[in-house]
C-alpha cells in the first residue's frame, strides 16, 4: 500500500514539474511603443519587439485589430505614411533570440491630434510566434504615449 502511494506521489510530482518546465522554457514576446525623440512640434515613436523568455522566438507576426487601428490614426495617416509606419503588421521577424529586441519607426503625435497617431490611443494586437515545440498567440495592447515620462511632465 505504501509503495502505491509513493508511486502516485512521484507521478503527480512529475506532472507538476513538467508543466512548470513547459511554462518557463519558452519564448515570451512583448511589444511596446517607446518614445524615440520629441520636441515642441512632434513626438517620434519606435515599436519595440522584445523576447524576454528563455528560448528563441521564430516567425514573429504582429496582427492588429483593424477597428482599434483605424480609431488610433490621425490626419497625418497619408498612404505614404501608412506604408512606412504600418509595415510592421505586414512583415515577419524571422528570429529573435532570448533577451534580444528589435525596433522600427512607428509614427508621430502632434498637438491637437494632428500627427499620424492620436495621443493616448490604444491599439489591440495579437502577437503570434513559434517556440521550440509550440506556437504561441498572445493578446496585447499598444498605447500611443510619450514614454519619457509616465505623467507627461519632466525636466528639460
Amino acid at each position: 500500500m505504501v509503495s502505491v502511494i509513493a508511486l502516485l506521489v512521484s507521478a503527480y510530482s512529475l506532472l507538476i514539474s513538467s508543466d512548470i518546465w513547459r511554462r518557463t522554457a519558452r519564448p515570451v514576446v512583448a511589444v511596446a511603443v517607446k518614445t524615440h525623440g520629441g520636441g515642441n512640434i512632434a513626438i517620434l515613436y519606435d515599436l519595440v519587439v522584445l523576447n524576454s523568455g528563455t528560448m528563441p522566438a521564430k516567425n514573429i507576426r504582429l496582427i492588429a485589430d483593424s477597428n482599434s487601428l483605424a480609431a488610433a490614426l490621425g490626419p497625418d495617416a497619408t498612404p505614404a505614411n501608412r506604408a512606412r509606419w504600418l509595415a510592421c503588421f505586414d512583415k515577419v521577424i524571422p528570429m529573435l533570440l532570448n533577451n534580444e529586441r528589435t525596433t522600427c519607426s512607428f509614427g508621430t503625435t502632434m498637438a491637437n491630434d494632428a500627427g499620424f497617431w492620436k495621443h493616448g490611443a490604444v491599439i489591440d494586437i495579437e502577437v503570434a510566434y513559434e517556440g521550440r515545440w509550440w506556437t504561441h498567440r498572445d493578446k496585447q495592447q499598444l498605447r500611443i504615449a510619450d514614454t519619457d515620462s509616465f505623467t507627461g511632465y519632466y525636466w528639460e
